[in-house]
């Protein structure tokens, strides 16, 4: 398995696995827009990771770059952290997260903020980031406001 950033020419199939991620989460009705994923990937402050075997993308990682609100400390932030489901519990989340870590030592950052919106295998999500040393610090909520 190998890791590295996204490419142009990989978009198409990475806009694919987006779609596989909100298919699955909590905000399936929210439509992943061509035009907005690829703003973010091309913005300076994000960085994609994606996994591969056998020539075929199996999960990525995008965070970005910036201050916490309330000061000028720099912090990663993930975006978005998929694995297709039949290589969840393979090493390509840990190794899709060491890309991230030395991308965001590289920018000397010091804190990665990883959360998890999308309501999929909470209890062991959590348990997983915990082991590689993430501290829990808080959670999400949502409501769902009628229009």
């Amino acid at each position: 398995m190998q890791v590295c950033r996204l490419s142009d020419n990989q978009f198409d199939e990475f806009f694919e696995l987006v779609k596989s991620m909100v298919s699955e989460a909590e905000f399936c009705d929210a439509n992943p827009e061509r035009q907005i994923i690829w703003n973010a990937y091309k913005n300076p402050n994000v960085a994609t990771f994606v996994a591969i075997k056998e020539n075929k993308i199996i999960g990525f990682l995008a965070g970005v770059k910036g201050p916490y609100f309330f000061s000028t400390k720099m912090r990663v932030s993930d975006i978005g952290f998929y694995v297709i489901p039949e290589y969840r519990g393979s090493r390509a989340a840990i190794k899709l997260l060491a890309q991230l870590e030395n991308w965001a030592k590289e920018n000397n950052i010091a804190d990665i903020c990883i959360g998890q919106t999308t309501a999929v295998n909470m209890e062991k999500t959590q348990q997983f980031y915990n082991r590689l040393g993430y501290k829990t610090v808080g959670f999400n909520t949502v409501k769902h406001l009628e229009k």
